[in-house]
């Protein structure tokens, strides 16, 4: 049996880091919307035994494929989970959602990879059970799953879908830099401590989806990771800028960064942007929101 599917990347329309817990984790509250630039993850199944039951390949030779991949952990937890016996599983991942940008393209791989061996084996798992084991692997896998439009709180596991928010046009760039979800979380707890309280109204941005009206969106946008990531990367704010002076209509770092999207309301000013970042040999996408 061979499987084909998506695994789309996110932004944040909004994210807030309120405090960190006692179990090391942080409770968040986050705007989530998924995007059309995704990765392609398939999966081989058989009933093949044998030492090597998974295989990962990836088209980008700099990804690990061992067990600290989350495709792996996927893999693992799912046949620990269902109590099926283990299969001989062979997943080919065609990367293009850059890695350690705030995206979520290991979150989406992994969420991606518990949906196949899902719909493989006979959907064993319902969509909750999906979600709760994909949260136990990590913060955004949960969402992942989902997809869409999303409210998402605690550690991301508590989701509140929104109306469609599709068919906005986005650029997402990325420059050379990467930053470690955990480094960034650690920026945070140095400059705010472990308690922080709320720094913007989520009604604004939430109101402005679900009244469809883009611009309302656009001047809502809001992350508090900003805060500190924008200090250590300055080329973050060096492609906000360039987004925005060429027709961007709202332009923020996406997760723990350092990737930029911003949203725009005709494609002459989406495309200026685009070529804009290029020409200053930034790395940039032409996407939507799916």
């Amino acid at each position: 049996m061979i499987l084909t599917k998506n695994a789309y990347g996110k932004i944040n329309l909004y994210l807030d880091v309120l405090n960190k817990r006692e179990d090391g984790y942080h409770n968040v509250k986050s705007v989530m919307q998924s995007v059309s630039l995704c990765d392609t993850l398939t999966l081989e199944i058989t009933d093949i035994q044998g030492d090597n039951e998974i295989s990962i390949i990836s088209s980008d030779i700099s990804l690990k494929c061992d067990k600290s991949n989350l495709i792996y952990k996927a893999w693992d937890r799912f046949f620990e989970s269902t109590k099926i016996e283990n299969k001989k599983c062979i997943f080919t991942l065609e990367k293009n959602i850059p890695m350690a940008a705030g995206m979520a393209g290991g979150s989406s791989d992994c969420a991606c990879a518990l949906l196949l061996l899902n719909e493989a084996l006979g959907y064993p798992l319902s969509e909750a059970d999906l979600i709760k084991l994909g949260s136990k692997i990590g913060a955004d896998v949960a969402f992942c799953i989902k997809g869409g439009t999303c409210i998402c709180e605690g550690i991301g596991e508590i989701i509140t879908p929104l109306n469609s928010f599709k068919n906005v046009l986005l650029v997402s760039a990325i420059d050379e830099s990467s930053v470690s979800t955990p480094y960034a979380f650690s920026l945070l707890d140095e400059k705010y401590g472990t308690d922080c309280s709320d720094s913007a109204d989520i009604t604004t941005v939430v109101d402005g989806i679900r009244n469809e009206d883009i611009k309302a969106v656009a001047k809502s946008l809001y992350n508090k990771f900003e805060n500190v990531i924008i200090p250590k990367i300055e080329n973050v704010q060096k492609i906000k800028d360039i987004m925005l002076n060429n027709g961007a209509i709202g332009a923020l770092m996406s997760g723990s960064g350092p990737s930029v999207f911003g949203i725009f309301d005709d494609e002459k000013s989406q495309k200026s942007a685009f070529d804009a970042l290029k020409n200053n040999g930034i790395k940039a996408f032409l996407c939507i929101t799916v």
